[in-house]
């Protein structure tokens, strides 16, 4: 089994009695996450689906009908409950205030779910004070090195992450380059089949839409989200022009915004900002969109960039969930349209620049430039060339991905 590197951070007793809500995309493995924690601590009997009939069926007889196979564990330390799917069940973050006010001092409570449980928990949040939510994204290439001890996700500087890169063991390029064919996605990565990953990839993409977005949504015709969605790995990397996709589809501009913004709520795809230093100018400037399954772009420039997105995201989510601190991925694009792929921005400040590059090569001047604008903070540029470790100049640096994230 792959060890999850948001094992420790999200069931830390740092936490304290906090119910713990893990999101994240579906099938990235939020399930077997909360499971292995509570085989951890022979708690495995108290795995709730509330897909299943039997288990709705206990709760009406018994709205703390938990408590019975807790009582027969009789373990010395709390148990931890897992209630997977609940947001299903009308009125759940009733039966979650209820259930934890009641035996929050016996029981610690694992919930997880699909994107749906991300989205609801903002509507009138009865919860408050309650539960902590840590993210869980797709596979990183650190996490796929079972035999590499867990380094700290925590930095106090970005030239600390930059070192501990440097310093490091480069990841196998075999590794690297299976993600990048395969996904993220557990199942398929682990299956290393084409013809698995193409059928999963097309069912992946159904079920979400017609039963996340499907059931939560008011949306009707659904067929323009899935051609909304087959048009953006062509568009990877690049500006999106929401009257131009409007265009294409025959649908109103303010309709597609919408159905941007579904694909990002159900966990399907991503928008990148241009950075400005006044933040809420740059959410109206053109945004550049990224899929959590980065496989399923043909062009490898492309495919690879995006892949080196979600590795970032999955990164900052991870700093931020055990932090507190507040981390943002950004592009940057400068009046003469010259571009720098990623800034990532610790706590509203310029933390340190990423470049994406196929092959290795000399860092343009461009990048010099902006990164004396912002401080002079550390720049990365990474290329999917291995065997590259090299400074251009101070806190500029060519790195390959399998040194860098492994």
């Amino acid at each position: 089994m792959i060890q999850r590197n948001l094992y420790d951070i999200s069931f830390s007793t740092e936490w304290g009695r906090q119910m713990r809500f893990i999101s994240g995309p579906r099938q990235v493995g939020k399930t077997t996450l909360a499971r292995k924690k509570l085989e951890d601590e022979n708690s495995l009997p108290l795995y709730y689906l509330w897909d299943l009939r039997d288990v709705r069926q206990r709760y009406k007889k018994n709205e703390l009908f938990f408590t019975e196979d807790g009582f027969a564990l009789k373990s010395s330390q709390k148990p931890w409950v897992c209630f997977d799917e609940i947001h299903k069940m009308p009125k759940w973050k009733n039966i979650l205030k209820g259930v934890f006010d009641e035996t929050s001092d016996r029981y610690q409570f694992i919930i997880t779910g699909s994107a749906k449980l991300n989205i609801l928990k903002h509507a009138g949040d009865s919860l408050a004070g309650r539960y902590f939510t840590f993210h869980l994204l797709p596979l990183t290439l650190h996490e796929i090195r079972s035999t590499v001890p867990d380094r700290s996700p925590i930095h106090k500087s970005a030239s600390s992450f930059i070192e501990t890169a440097i310093n490091g063991v480069p990841a196998p390029q075999d590794g690297l380059l299976q993600l990048l064919q395969f996904s993220g996605f557990p199942e398929p990565f682990l299956h290393q089949s084409h013809p698995f990953h193409n059928k999963w990839a097309r069912d992946y993409l159904e079920t979400v839409i017609r039963e996340d977005i499907g059931s939560l949504t008011r949306i009707v015709d659904r067929e323009y989200i899935y051609d909304l969605y087959n048009l953006l790995p062509e568009m990877t990397g690049s500006p999106l022009s929401q009257s131009s996709l409007a265009s294409h589809l025959q649908i109103s501009p303010t309709t597609v915004k919408n159905y941007l913004r579904r694909l990002e709520d159900f966990y399907l795809a991503f928008s990148i900002r241009p950075y400005s230093k006044n933040i809420k100018r740059s959410l109206l400037k053109a945004g550049k969109y990224y899929l959590y399954d980065w496989s399923r772009i043909n062009d490898k420039g492309a495919c690879f960039e995006n892949y080196i997105a979600c590795e970032l995201k999955a990164r900052l989510m991870l700093w931020g969930d055990a932090t507190g601190d507040d981390f943002q991925l950004f592009y940057i694009r400068n009046k003469q349209k010259q571009e720098t792929d990623f800034l990532v921005l610790r706590n509203e400040m310029p933390w340190f620049l990423v470049e994406v590059k196929l092959t290795d090569g000399p860092i343009a001047r461009h990048h010099t430039e902006t990164r004396h604008a912002l401080g002079d903070i550390p720049f990365i540029q990474v290329c999917l060339e291995p065997d590259i470790l090299s400074m251009q100049k101070r806190d500029m640096y060519r790195i390959s991905a399998n040194r860098l994230l492994g």
